[in-house]
């Protein structure tokens, strides 16, 4: 609509506005005006009154002849009060007005008087002569004149009323008509102010749809480099913090830890030296091997304390493949009997043979953990039970010990780094293995569970994500 465009928007709608509101209220008054002409018209209906009463001297002057000629069922007297009603009607207040202003008054004052008269004939006149046509035609004649004239005239004035009234009407209506269709221009020019305001917001609305979409490519082409340089640092910081806190607790358990194995070392490096010619043979064998035993745990410590550290710096990734656990398995109990000298382990695997998906040296690394505590915390004279499984899509592994079990009050802190438990202060360890374990298990998309009682020994269980032999080929080597 370029034409808007030269007025102001708001301008142009209030007009439009303004003119639907004139013509409907200009309709308005028109229809209540019509509406109350034509009331009117009902109430000064004249022509029915003066109808009545000329048909009430019809019956009454039938009702005359026919008693005269001796029909004894009819009423005269019931007719002349009936035309006495009507004459008196039409004297009435509104009435007796609207004949005056039309110059009837005076026929309505001869009728009224034929009618006393009619009256007076009857009264004065003995029972059987009451109503002989003789005595009352001259009268009821007169009557019936006067009311002819009148409705000859009130005929005549209702017609020229009536046509007064209907091109009154028809004037009215015009201008109703007119008003409706100045009604429907009005709302058609809102209809299109509306059509052209919505359709300028529906181009607003896609410029700046357009524009924001715009804006978000720039933003984000712009800060792409910025969010990937802070999440690298995020990820740095994490790191670091990782580290900074392992390495704060890894000092304080060094100061402790450490310090055992090293005074065994030591002491008994300062023994072979002052008395190394009297000892036998069987003497140096045990000193030998306590020096051993107690390098290996200085070795262990080292070990685990290094792989925490790749774990809080996240440097530790695994690279799954299809493996047999059993096969796993097998190889960690012959190189564990192999190292003591001691066949405590024994093995039942399902058929057919379980197979993981999984990354072999961390797996063998939570698992020669788990092994190891079964072994150190058992008695001596017990063997510990590792089994494999499949349960789902799961290879299951558990590792079965006769130790001393777990109270239920500490098996929730069991993973925690530097926990140990209770009935473990005799035996070695910093409390890291476990928590090591179920880290380079949950890597691998497992997990690692406990269960215990006390005194009925305690259950590790494995959960390692299952394959099939279509995965890969399997990549385990039997030694």
């Amino acid at each position: 609509m370029p034409g808007l465009r030269r007025f102001p928007a708001y301008l142009v709608t209030s007009l439009a506005i303004l003119a639907f509101t004139a013509f409907l209220a200009f309709a308005l008054i028109r229809l209540f005006q019509v509406e109350k002409d034509m009331r009117d018209n009902v109430d000064e209906n004249m022509l029915w009154v003066v109808t009545q009463a000329q048909v009430a001297s019809h019956r009454l002057d039938q009702a005359v002849n026919r008693r005269a000629l001796g029909d004894t069922d009819e009423d005269p007297e019931l007719r002349l009060d009936i035309l006495s009603s009507r004459l008196t009607l039409m004297d009435d207040g509104p009435q007796r007005r609207y004949l005056a202003a039309r110059g009837l008054e005076a026929p309505l004052n001869t009728a009224l008087d034929h009618l006393d008269a009619l009256r007076t004939s009857v009264e004065d006149t003995a029972t059987a002569e009451r109503f002989r046509p003789q005595a009352m035609a001259p009268h009821l004649d007169g009557l019936m004149t006067r009311l002819n004239r009148i409705a000859n005239a009130v005929m005549m004035a209702e017609w020229e009323s009536t046509g007064a009234r209907l091109d009154t009407y028809r004037s009215s209506l015009m201008q109703v008509i007119g008003s409706v269709v100045g009604i429907t221009l009005s709302g058609l020019g809102l209809m299109l102010l509306l059509i052209h305001a919505l359709r300028q917001r529906r181009i607003a609305q896609r410029a700046l749809t357009a524009h924001r979409d715009q804006l978000e490519v720039e933003v984000a082409r712009h800060i792409s480099r910025y969010k990937t340089t802070a999440d690298a640092l995020a990820r740095a910081l994490n790191r670091e913090r990782g580290v900074s806190e392992f390495y704060r607790s890894f000092a304080a358990m060094v100061s402790h830890q450490f310090r055992t194995p090293l005074a065994v070392i030591d002491s008994g490096l300062q023994r072979l030296q002052r008395r190394a010619p009297p000892f036998t043979a069987e003497q140096r064998s045990e000193r030998y091997q306590r020096l051993r035993n107690a390098v290996a745990q200085m070795t262990r410590l080292v070990e685990s304390s290094l792989t925490a550290a790749r774990l809080d710096g996240q440097q530790v990734e695994a690279r799954p493949a299809c493996h047999s656990l059993a096969a796993i398995v097998d190889h960690l109990c012959r190189l564990q009997t192999e190292a003591s000298g001691i066949d405590r382990l024994t093995t039942r695997h399902a058929s057919p043979e379980v197979l993981a998906w999984c990354d072999r040296a961390l797996t063998e690394q939570v698992l020669a953990n788990l092994i190891s505590n079964g072994l150190k915390y058992s008695p001596a004279s017990h063997c510990v039970h590792v089994t494999t499984a499949r349960e789902g899509n799961q290879a299951i592994c558990r590792v079965l010990d006769n130790g001393p079990g777990i109270p239920h009050a500490e098996q929730d802190r069991l993973f925690e780094r530097f926990f140990r438990g209770n009935n473990a202060s005799g035996t070695d360890g910093i409390g890291l293995g476990l928590n090591i374990a179920r880290h380079l298990a949950r890597i691998q998309q497992g997990d690692l569970e406990v269960s215990s009682n006390t005194g009925e020994g305690t259950t590790f269980t494995l959960r390692l994500p299952a394959a099939d032999t279509d995965q890969e080929e399997i990549s385990d080597v039997r030694d």
